[in-house]
């Protein structure tokens, strides 16, 4: 009975043992690791699908909001359409996605929870730069980033530029479609100026040299004048 007793205390040892073992070696994602991110879909402005570690993910970008393009009980909000656009265009010339893990990887809907990096651009950043996100869903200990995106998005409100067109469209609290109106103006102020070196840029009526400026084309918004391929002249 003894030599029994023994037998199967050995027996659960080993099976400990192996389970300990199993844990150990699994593929398990850790906090603040960084790891390749092949997209196959790309939903909306701020969730994508892609393959990591052979597993297919669900991926929610972290800290950022784009306005609703899929929402089963929303409809399609301003800025929502050119938010996916944006992020469709900047996966594909991207030779090298990778995704950042913050803290907590996961989110109640088993979402995995990312910084989404192409090349050497966070995605994150760049839609709030656009004016195509605001921050939000800020919740410890997911905030590493959280203090450089709320700088950059006080530029984007400063400008004007895309979902910050028009005040109370948005607010702590998310987007309001029944606010935005779309804007048009009978004296456009903003010029698109297609330089000798080929460099579409655009000028705002506080621009250095506006007056002097030749205009190929005029702009009611800052946003208008980037959907026409033109950029913001440098400082």
């Amino acid at each position: 009975m003894k030599r029994q007793k023994n037998h199967i205390l050995s027996v659960i040892i080993s099976l400990i043992f192996f389970v300990l073992l199993a844990g150990c070696t699994s593929s398990a994602f850790e906090p603040g690791e960084v790891l390749p991110l092949q997209v196959t879909e790309v939903i909306d402005g701020d969730t994508l699908k892609g393959i990591v570690n052979g597993q297919e993910e669900t991926i929610r970008l972290l800290l950022i909001d784009t306005p609703e393009t899929v929402h089963p009980s929303k409809p399609e909000e301003p800025f929502g359409k050119e938010a996916s656009e944006f992020v469709k265009n900047e996966i594909d010339k991207a030779d090298e996605i990778y995704i950042e893990i913050d803290t907590t990887i996961r989110d109640k809907y088993d979402r995995f929870l990312a910084y989404v990096w192409v090349e050497e651009k966070m995605l994150n950043e760049l839609l709030i730069a656009e004016g195509l996100a605001r921050v939000a869903y800020v919740y410890e200990p997911n905030t590493r980033y959280v203090d450089m995106l709320r700088r950059v998005e006080k530029e984007a409100k400063r400008r004007k530029v895309g979902i910050w067109e028009q005040d109370g469209y948005v607010t702590s609290n998310g987007f309001h479609p029944e606010v935005y109106q779309e804007i048009s103006c009978d004296e456009p102020t903003i010029k698109g100026n297609r330089s000798s070196r080929g460099d579409w840029i655009y000028h705002t009526p506080s621009s250095p040299h506006y007056e002097q400026t030749i205009a190929e084309e005029m702009f009611c918004t800052e946003q208008e004048a980037q959907n026409a391929g033109y950029r913001p002249i440098r400082p």
